[in-house]
């Protein structure tokens, strides 16, 4: 979740500002459950109409934005506890235009997750389904597939939500603290117990087919298609710039390779705005946004946190010795001489998917975006060091015009050699 105050929800959409009159909220708060998510048991039919009402009436400061997703705090009645509960709305962002694909469904990992009664903190998926005013759902009945959820030609992204439980502050107003500069000590411990307790989470339901997939050969295989679909004027700057073109690149990774390791359940993305500080006595760390997830090598958790994250050595360490004797051994066997190979993955991964942002602008309001773009002559020293390329400089005017006038001081921001 995470970063900047927003519009609404109901005010992108070009609705009027303020709060709907009662009969336009009756309007807009037809919705249809995904078949693919049955009913919480502690969330009936008429608190996901709550949620949505409230989603319309929120104000600007309850709204979020992520890299692909609007995030709307909302409270709604609920008939347990005080009554009353805080959550969060979720909704993509059509027009993010996203380069990492998605391979496991994210209400599905988190039934998974929540079934299990592993230790892992992560919000509960509480409905799923599509919203939108009543006249569009009565112009067309969905007459698709029953065991999967398939949208018609009258829905857009935007209409799709998702409600999770809220992960921030009780308060629902102050945002979600997110650890941006690096994991304090205890929040370091935290995660890798985390990490060791999604070795529990049973995933063969998830992905029946993963034991029999080489991850680290699937990893790269996905490294050098995302290469080859980025658009021309990404691929034309990334060759300037010294990155190699597709077949290039799956040559110089082809000799590369990690020890195999059973496969577990992964978030994926374990960025510090994936991580929400806990409130609470023992102020745990909670893990959102898991769209990312996968299941592959335990390791890659952790080496793609370190990677994304601020960390101090000493943290670093910590980390590293922990998971290494908190893991069972048959996950962590190895792990030495690989930890650096996926940090290599990692940083050619980030020049490639950064510099597209750079030049196309994508998701640049997202915070852990622009803190990435803004490292980026870093990230591709890294990378091209890490390929055994040498580098070029990219303080070349004729290509800085190359980028778009607002990503210009982004990419000029930290250059080569500082």
């Amino acid at each position: 979740m995470g970063g900047r105050p927003v519009p609404r929800p109901a005010d992108l959409a070009g609705n009027r500002a303020g709060p709907l009159p009662a009969g336009d909220a009756d309007r807009r708060t037809e919705w249809r459950p995904d078949g693919r998510l049955g009913e919480h048991p502690g969330f009936p039919r008429s608190a996901v109409l709550a949620a949505l009402d409230g989603e319309d009436r929120a104000p600007a400061e309850r709204v979020f934005t992520g890299t692909s997703h609007l995030n709307t705090v909302v409270a709604v009645p609920v008939p347990h506890g005080d009554g009353r509960t805080l959550v969060v709305v979720r909704r993509e962002r059509g027009t993010v235009h996203r380069l990492e694909r998605s391979f496991l469904s994210e209400h599905a990992v988190l039934r998974a997750i929540e079934e299990s009664g592993a230790a892992v903190r992560a919000p509960r998926v509480l409905a799923l389904g599509v919203s939108g005013p009543r006249d569009r759902f009565a112009a067309q009945a969905y007459e698709g597939p029953r065991d999967r959820f398939a949208a018609h030609a009258c829905e857009g992204p935007r209409d799709r939500f998702a409600i999770h439980s809220y992960e921030g502050p009780r308060d629902g107003v102050r945002p979600p603290e997110h650890p941006v500069d690096g994991l304090l000590p205890h929040e370091a411990d935290d995660l890798v117990d985390q990490l060791a307790a999604l070795t529990g989470v049973g995933h063969e339901r998830l992905d029946p087919t993963a034991g029999g997939v080489d991850f680290f050969a699937w990893l790269r295989g996905e490294l050098v298609r995302l290469v080859r679909e980025l658009p021309r004027p990404s691929r034309r700057l990334a060759r300037e710039v010294g990155l190699p073109g597709g077949d290039r690149l799956a040559e110089l990774l082809a000799r590369r390779e990690v020890r195999a390791r059973p496969p577990v359940l992964l978030h994926g993305d374990l960025n510090p705005w994936n991580l929400v500080r806990g409130q609470g006595p023992d102020r745990g760390l909670t893990l959102i946004d898991w769209e990312m997830a996968v299941v592959g090598d335990p390791l890659y958790d952790l080496a793609r946190h370190l990677h994304l994250t601020p960390t101090r050595p000493e943290i670093r360490r910590r980390m590293l010795a922990r998971w290494a004797a908190r893991l069972p051994a048959r996950h962590t066997i190895g792990w030495e001489r690989d930890l650096d190979v996926y940090r290599t993955i990692e940083s050619v991964r980030s020049a490639y998917v950064d510099l597209d942002r750079l030049v196309t602008g994508a998701a640049l309001d997202a915070p852990n975006v622009q803190r990435a773009v803004e490292s980026w002559a870093m990230t591709l020293r890294a990378a091209t060091a890490g390929l055994g390329l040498p580098l070029r400089s990219t303080t070349d005017p004729c290509l800085a015009r190359a980028f778009p006038p607002a990503a210009r001081g982004a990419a000029g921001r930290r250059p080569v050699g500082t």
